[in-house]
């Protein structure tokens, strides 16, 4: 069988080689770094998890991707859903993260995937896409296109590589739930 998903008698699996295990491993612990929500500092806050007073937009435009305003022409209205939803938002993200890393077998190899699990990947890998999307510039489909043709010893080959990989991985699974 080759690396990558498929559908089985006894539902999704996923095999991996060492390489694409160890990369994968490193690329959700750095969504789940990225999706650390800002501290509170109040304590009753962190307690109740409602905060007084909105994070700010993030600075990252990474980030930004990931969280996108809910009102980009309304700031107040963006900032109160912020306060209500961006924790909440980022923990969902990062539980999912951290539930795929769980299932990725380490050294490479085969696990089968629930439904949840399914749902938990489908989740990560799109993160993991639009994180490196905005990295690599992509606005729309020529951009992405475009990275067809970057040429190897251009610098941005190896991001290019991984964001391919991912996409692959990604269509393996859509593909292998029909």
């Amino acid at each position: 069988m080759s690396n990558g998903f498929s559908r089985t008698e006894d539902g999704i699996e996923i095999v991996l080689g060492p390489l694409q295990a160890t990369l994968l491993v490193e690329l959700i612990s750095q969504i789940d770094a990225l999706l650390e929500p800002p501290p509170v500092a109040d304590p009753l806050e962190a307690i109740v998890g409602l905060r007084a007073v909105p994070p700010a937009a993030p600075d990252d435009p990474a980030v930004a991707r990931l969280l996108p305003e809910a009102y980009p022409d309304d700031p107040d209205a963006a900032a109160d859903y912020r306060r209500r939803t961006s924790d909440d938002i980022r923990a969902g993200k990062r539980d999912a993260a951290r539930r795929v890393l769980a299932t990725v077998p380490a050294t490479g190899g085969r696990a089968l995937l629930d439904d949840d699990a399914v749902q938990d990947w489908l989740i990560t890998l799109n993160d993991l896409r639009l994180v490196l999307g905005t990295r690599l510039n992509l606005t729309d489909d020529v951009s992405a296109d475009a990275l067809y043709e970057v040429e190897s010893q251009d610098p941005r080959r190896p991001v290019v590589e991984v964001y391919l990989f991912l996409g692959d991985m990604q269509d393996q699974l859509v593909h292998a739930l029909l």
